[in-house]
């Protein structure tokens, strides 16, 4: 995808205790003594290249002490908390991070009041061994900070907002790579970027992030955290809007692709059988910058997350039974516009209505023109509650690049627990008419349907198909559905083979035609689930009847051999029917069946072009057909 990726300082924001990691005991004489620092933890998200897509974060922690950064061995810390100021003891590893021997909680996070004005420290730094760009100045980064600051205040209703503290030129001491000391360098020289509310911003020229500089690094704060830090290649909106969304809180906002299904069971942090996609939602912020990516609307789960608009986000609490409502589209500002539906087994998922409106009629402009319609994503477990999403896909496919993601009109989203079902019935302009199936009861059968062509040769391969629906529109799967056949002329239902419905609810069978008959599909009954039944359909069978080319020429007073086959149908009547020059057709005479085989003769006592063709006739259990015809010269 010929888009930047980033690379990013994250934390994951999750309190549960400190863990504590433990190494063999140093000696003076192999190692120095273990040290003990007390510091601020954050975590550190390192990204792959641009252009490779990933699941994986490269992630490490490390503790801020004053204004220095600390990197700490992979593992460290792993469940502390942000902002979480703590006291540990560490010994040097051989890559020159910390291995944390002991740790204990000197205080956590407090947060401080809301800044409705960012300010920002912009830093226009040139890294050592590289040219200065010329696009890069005073007045540029200024424009775009205002760029970024119209977003985000369009974004949380004017109540975040960025304005230009001071911009600095100089040429670091520092090259590419070494950004933690590149940021120190910074608030040397701009010390009055630290504090809740500020932000210190470092441009390097475009381009530098293939000289090995990072194209975006940013810290994970919150909208009134302290130690804002962001780094990037150029001036890029989506880029810095990016970077300072996470340091207002936010994470990624990803996609989660799963094979031949909508949503799997979350598993620890992972979802089996998902390919999780980092940055893939290319409508946010939070997903791929460059320009015509993440200019979109923030999306549903963030504007939770920011705690900013609640009546933006309407809730729908689990086991509510049915609701049906309707949603403006996200590029609007009214209340209401985005849904937050809780599962009964647990997760939260999000509904966004896009259209070619506003900021989200950029799908028009990138190169991969995202689906608008009613989207549906989930949290990211591996980010705090609401801070990183997954946009799900309801129309899954094979293609690597599908990006037709959304709920098609009449189509249904069910979640993995088959507790929740989302149907859209209608979209326009001006919104999206929803209707949401919330229960914690079992899904059982309650309407079958039956899918099957109506007429159809005898012989040829059709295929019956089902979908197995609950109370609440939800799908049935896994279970046992029979197809039934009644032929024509009879009154006893036959079963013709019995399968488990998929994860979706479908169930298929593929069979050759037979004669005429009336089709269903039957639900297994169990326990609190009695029997449902199809509506039954009629397959109208054709008997296919084929001549064979006879002679081109014969004479006149002599029998003509006819042949050819016939669908194997019960007893079938073959006539030959024949005519002269441009006259009318006629039956002639009978032809011998032996199996499918068909032969006879017919007198052609007349000196012109005679024509001849096969007829079945029809019966009770069939239609019968015309071979179309072959000339034959008799002189």
């Amino acid at each position: 995808m010929p888009v930047r990726r980033r690379g990013l300082l994250l934390p994951t924001g999750v309190l549960i205790g400190l863990f504590i990691t433990t190494a063999p005991t140093a000696t003076a004489a192999n190692n120095p003594a273990p040290q003990r620092i007390t510091g601020t933890v954050q975590t550190v998200i390192r990204e792959p290249p641009r252009g490779q897509r990933t699941s994986t974060n490269d992630t490490t922690k490390v503790l801020r002490v004053g204004t220095k950064l600390i990197a700490l061995t992979v593992g460290s810390l792993p469940t502390t908390m942000d902002g979480t100021t703590v006291s540990v003891l560490v010994s040097p590893a051989s890559d020159g991070t910390k291995r944390v021997m002991s740790a204990s909680t000197v205080s956590t996070p407090v947060a401080a009041a809301l800044s409705p004005i960012h300010q920002l420290y912009v830093a226009l730094v040139l890294p050592a061994g590289l040219r200065a760009d010329p696009s890069i100045t005073d007045a540029s980064s200024r424009a775009m900070v205002a760029k970024v600051s119209a977003y985000w205040s369009s974004q949380t209703g004017g109540q975040v907002s960025f304005n230009t503290a001071q911009v600095q030129s100089y040429r670091s001491a520092y090259a590419c790579g070494d950004t933690y000391n590149m940021w120190d360098e910074a608030l040397a020289k701009m010390p009055a970027a630290s504090g809740p509310g500020k932000h210190l911003v470092l441009v390097a020229p475009g381009g530098a992030d293939n000289l090995g500089c990072d194209y975006g690094l940013g810290t994970i704060g919150a909208v009134e955290a302290s130690g804002n830090a962001v780094f990037v290649s150029g001036l890029d909106q989506s880029l810095l809007a990016h970077e300072l969304g996470h340091n207002l809180g936010l994470y990624h906002s990803n996609a989660l692709r799963c094979t031949g299904t909508q949503d799997m069971a979350r598993v620890g942090l992972l979802f089996p059988g998902c390919q999780a996609n980092a940055y893939d939602d290319l409508f946010d912020v939070m997903g791929y910058s460059g320009v015509n990516y993440g200019e979109g609307s923030l999306n549903a789960v963030h504007l939770d997350g920011m705690h900013l608009l609640p009546a933006a986000v309407r809730q729908i609490r689990a086991n509510s039974g049915v609701t049906s409502l309707r949603i403006t589209p996200l590029s609007t500002t009214t209340d209401n516009r985005t849904l937050k539906i809780t599962d009964p087994g647990g997760p939260n998922y999000f509904v966004e209505y896009r259209t070619n409106s506003g900021r989200d009629a950029v799908a028009s402009r990138n190169p991969w023109h995202p689906s608008w319609g009613a989207r549906v994503l989930r949290d990211d477990p591996n980010a705090p509650p609401s801070a990183g999403s997954y946009e799900l896909d309801a129309t899954p496919t094979s293609l690597g690049n599908d990006y037709n993601r959304s709920i098609p009109v009449g189509g249904f989203f069910t979640a993995a627990s088959r507790k929740v079902t989302i149907k859209v019935t209608e979209a326009d302009a001006t919104g999206a008419s929803l209707t949401i199936a919330d229960w914690a009861a079992p899904i059982v059968p309650f309407k079958t349907t039956l899918s099957i062509p109506t007429r159809a040769w005898v012989g040829t391969i059709i295929t019956a198909a089902t979908q197995v629906t609950d109370l609440h529109g939800r799908e049935t799967a896994n279970w046992i559905v029979t197809l039934q056949k009644m032929q024509r002329g009879t009154s006893t239902w036959k079963s013709v083979a019995s399968l488990r419905t998929t994860s979706t609810g479908v169930a298929s069978y593929r069979f050759a035609n037979g004669v005429s008959g009336f089709y269903r599909w039957v639900t297994a009954p169990a326990n609190g689930a009695p029997v449902k039944i199809s509506p039954s359909a009629a397959v109208t069978s054709v008997a296919r009847v084929i001549e064979k080319r006879p002679t081109a020429s014969m004479t006149h007073g002599r029998y003509l051999s006819v042949s050819g086959s016939v669908s194997s149908v019960s007893a079938p009547v073959v006539y030959i029917q024949y005519r002269y020059g441009g006259g009318i057709w006629h039956t002639g005479p009978r032809a011998t069946v032996r199996g499918t085989a068909v032969s006879g003769r017919i007198l052609m006592n007349v000196k012109t072009t005679a024509y001849t063709r096969l007829y079945v006739r029809s019966a009770t259990s069939y239609v019968g057909s015309i071979f179309g015809n072959f000339a034959t010269t008799v002189s």
